[in-house]
């Protein structure tokens, strides 16, 4: 599918006109598992165990 916008203008891509597909998310499924108490899912910021991972900022494993 080509892109309509690029013919009408720069303004024209961040109308709602544009027909342009500009990304696809493919999420696997989860299935649901164990859960956190309350408490615990609160200091984690998240309910779920298996999402409960470390977070590098810029994905360094030093977290750098």
């Amino acid at each position: 599918m080509e892109c309509s916008c690029s013919q009408e203008g720069k303004s024209a891509c961040f109308s709602q006109s544009c027909t342009c597909i500009l990304a696809m998310a493919t999420v696997p499924k989860q299935t649901f598992g164990a859960v956190y108490e309350p408490q615990e899912a609160l200091k984690r910021g998240t309910i779920f165990p298996d999402l409960d991972l470390p977070f590098y900022a810029g994905g360094a494993d030093n977290g750098r």
